[in-house]
């Protein structure tokens, strides 16, 4: 492929690295075995991975971490990589174990625990992107 038509892929925008900067130059590829992980909260470490249009945020959470009740705008899908987790969504709480996948619908509020002694690893998928993840903070729920 040469470069004019990987710029007509992209549409000519100018796309955000996997940190949320917006430069010329993007990342088409990331090995996650050298992604530069950001710890967010106590065994919670994240790596985001971002177009204009829908975000990916790869984590790792170790056994025990729950993250709080929230809910945002987004739509989000994810797919459980590896380890146990406890869901609870529109009033269910599910088990899950990997390899499975989910999804949870805008507003609808939504919490995970870590359950059982392996870490989780979960790629998350939000349309639109979380801006509010570009800003380096983590979220409230996190904390």
């Amino acid at each position: 492929m040469t470069g004019g038509a990987m710029s007509d892929t992209f549409g000519g925008r100018r796309g955000r690295s996997s940190k949320g900067t917006t430069g010329d130059a993007m990342d088409l590829f990331q090995e996650l075995a050298t992604a530069p992980l950001e710890t967010v909260a106590p065994g919670i470490k994240r790596f985001i991975f971002t177009l204009n249009h829908v975000m990916c945020v790869y984590y790792e959470i170790d056994p025990g971490v729950r993250v709080a009740e929230h809910a945002h705008p987004h739509e989000q899908m994810g797919f459980l990589i590896q380890g146990k987790c406890l869901w609870r969504i529109q009033g269910q709480e599910r088990p899950l174990e990997a390899p499975a996948l989910y999804r949870i619908p805008s507003l609808e509020p939504h919490e995970l625990e870590s359950v059982g002694d392996e870490r989780v690893l979960v790629l998350d998928i939000f349309s639109p992107i979380r801006e509010d993840f570009l800003t380096g903070e983590p979220p409230s729920y996190m904390r």
